[in-house]
């Protein structure tokens, strides 16, 4: 992927890594250390989580987002920890940053920045749609990771590719949005974009990306627009192994919200085997999936599997989902920590 074409403005040195980083405009920390190769630690790259926490050691740096819950009274008062996700450097810079030394299962994609055009967007229930937007050069994801969305007047929101690249370059990405009341990044997709408006793309970005080895079981948990990242994935393993053992668990509140239903079919189809679980049931099957269950997915993913130990676990959805899944599976000893895949930002 090659960034938008603009002069250089400013240089970061990392402590401890021999090279010089230089930052195109509007590019920040974090992503200018990507794009160069480096193994710099984050997590939702969108201010939110406090993983790409760093120490300026020189210089000054603006940041995107003043009041980005990333990072907590002591760091602020501390004067010289930033979010490098957030920081735009003002010159030259010096950071001590923190340094991931886990080998990746697979080459990941260096983000930048492109621009977007916005192509389709279509109703899949009465809050949520299908989104299409071409960018301006090819880029290559993997399954499972995320974009971050630049709006006009600076808001920034991250939403996950529903589908793989096949590891080949495309021009266009398609995400799934659920619309948010009174949300900024809403009123841009939903009220003030019309297929041709123009936006920033950044990415790819994402460590929950499909990596697991053919032997594997896999156990897949969506809630909500999380199935996006979560149909990627399954997608791409049942299509490489078929052989695999899949469960796919998909919680959604209504009936009426399930989305992506004939994918879904696709899946089973492949041999996968899916579970769709609604929080209202209106005791009626689901014209495409079958019987449906009642309650939350995770609920009826931690009955069905007692021991998860030798599964790779895929999660996606709302930041309480994942946390009572982490407590639940992990904490009371069901499923391993290092075998569990998820990524967190802020939508």
């Amino acid at each position: 992927m090659n960034a938008l074409t603009s002069p250089p403005r400013a240089t970061v040195s990392f402590r401890g890594i021999d090279t010089l980083v230089e930052c195109a405009p509007e590019e920040t920390i974090l992503l200018a250390g990507l794009r160069h190769g480096l193994a710099l630690t984050y997590d939702c790259a969108s201010g939110g989580c406090g993983s790409c926490r760093a120490q300026l050691t020189y210089g000054s740096v603006r940041p995107r987002w003043d009041a980005a819950t990333g990072l907590s009274a002591r760091d602020r008062s501390k004067g010289n920890r930033i979010l490098m996700c957030q920081s735009l450097p003002q010159g030259h810079c010096e950071v001590l940053a923190p340094l991931s030394d886990a080998i990746p299962a697979r080459s990941e994609p260096r983000p930048a920045r492109l621009r977007g055009r916005l192509a389709l967007r279509e109703s899949l229930s009465a809050d949520t749609a299908r989104f299409v937007f071409d960018v301006s050069e090819p880029v290559i994801y993997l399954p499972g990771q995320y974009v971050l969305l630049e709006f006009p007047d600076g808001v920034r929101r991250a939403y996950s590719m529903t589908r793989s690249s096949g590891e080949t370059a495309v021009t266009s990405l398609e995400l799934l949005v659920r619309a948010k009341p009174s949300g900024a990044a809403t009123e841009w997709l939903f009220e003030r974009f019309v297929p041709g408006s123009d936006l920033i793309i950044e990415g790819p970005y994402g460590k929950a990306y499909a990596q697991s080895p053919r032997e594997s079981p896999v156990l897949c948990l969506a809630g909500g627009t999380g199935l996006a990242p979560i149909l990627a994935i399954a997608e791409e393993l049942a299509v490489h192994s078929p052989e695999r053992r899949i469960d796919l668990y998909v919680g959604s509140r209504r009936m009426a919200d399930i989305v992506f239903a004939e994918r879904l079919t696709s899946l089973v189809n492949a041999g996968v085997r899916v579970v769709s679980v609604v929080e209202t049931n209106p005791d009626s099957a689901h014209p495409l999936l079958g019987r449906t269950r009642t309650g939350l997915a995770l609920d009826h993913l931690a009955d069905d599997w007692p021991d998860l130990a030798l599964h790779d676990i895929y999660m996606a959805g709302p930041a309480p989902m994942i946390d009572a899944a982490l407590v639940r599976l992990v904490k009371d000893g069901t499923a391993r920590a290092d075998r569990i895949y998820f990524d967190r930002f802020l939508a």
